[in-house]
Parts: C-alpha cells; structure tokens; sequence
C-alpha cells in the first residue's frame, strides 16, 4: 500500500504532556524512548519528571504526534510525506519510529501550525491538549 492511500482517513493523537529531549550519561526508566548510539544517549521524557534534575543540554516544551495507524515494516515513504507538509510550513519535527506506529515530537509553540498542515495530507487529530 502507497503512502497517501495509509494517510487518507488517518488519525493521530497529541499527548497532554510536554516532553524534554535531553542529551544524557543515563537512561531514565521512566522514559518515553532513550536512544544509545556510539557517541551519547538521548532521552525524551515528560519535563515533569525531571523535577530538581541537573541537566547539561537539552531542549523542553515539545509535544509527541502518534500517528493512530500500524505499519507494516516494508511500508515506504510515511515519514517524507509527514515531515514534508511540516517543513512546507517552517515546523521542525523529530520522528520516532516504533515496531508497527510511528511518533513524531513538535514543538508545543508549533502544535496549531502542525494541525492544520496535517489535516491538508488526510490526518484528523483527534486531541489536542
């Protein structure tokens, strides 16, 4: 199946809570997603969490997209055609993909911007904070 026939009629969600990426020697357990490379650990986490934490570089205020549809492993071109219709509009977006659904992070000062360029591709949002 072509992307546009996935996203046409597609919903995705916003999660109510406001998410920190931050750049670590640790992982958090209670993390959305922590990623090790060879080089450092990234963690996304409710900013919530981190309450008192020191932390030496990160960024807060971002929101996770889940895009409410389970993939197969061998669908093609979901994440171009996301993250097209937000660059068209200036939004920067960092993408997640999990084993059948895909996340995407926005800024929160770029939720109502995202929605509407989503909606142009086919996606209803079903909630928004």
């Amino acid at each position: 199946m072509k992307s546009k026939d996935y996203l046409k009629n597609a919903t995705a969600y916003f999660w109510k809570e406001s998410f920190a990426i931050i750049k670590s020697d640790q992982s958090y357990p209670d993390a959305f997603a922590v990623i090790k490379d060879k080089n450092e650990i990234t963690v996304i986490i409710d900013q919530n969490k981190l309450q008192g934490t020191i932390l030496k570089e990160y960024e807060k205020n971002w929101k996770i997209l889940t895009l409410d549809i389970i993939f197969s492993l061998d669908t093609v071109g979901i994440l171009t055609k996301i993250s097209g219709c937000l660059s068209e509009k200036g939004i920067p977006v960092m993408a997640i993909s999990a084993y059948s659904r895909d996340h995407f992070l926005i800024r929160d000062i770029d939720v109502d911007n995202s929605v509407g360029a989503l909606k142009s591709i086919g996606i209803t949002i079903l909630q928004i904070n």
